[in-house]
């Protein structure tokens, strides 16, 4: 068990929620993969990053 002290632990989580890079967009579609569902797996993250961000970082912030 990794024991962290609070500003870490939010720094982990923060890390840990933020969405895919854009730039996963870029090398599906140089690479021959599906660019249209690459970029709207890419804008669902950055939305459900956003929305689910504060949450973490409250209940992060309570323990």
């Amino acid at each position: 068990m990794v024991h962290l002290n609070a500003l870490e632990t939010l720094i982990v989580v923060m890390f840990g929620a933020l969405p895919t890079t854009s730039s996963a967009y870029v090398l599906a579609s140089r690479m021959g993969g599906n660019g249209p569902y690459v970029a709207g797996l890419v804008s669902l993250s950055t939305v459900l990053g956003a929305v689910s961000l504060p949450i973490f970082l409250a209940l992060a912030a309570r323990s």
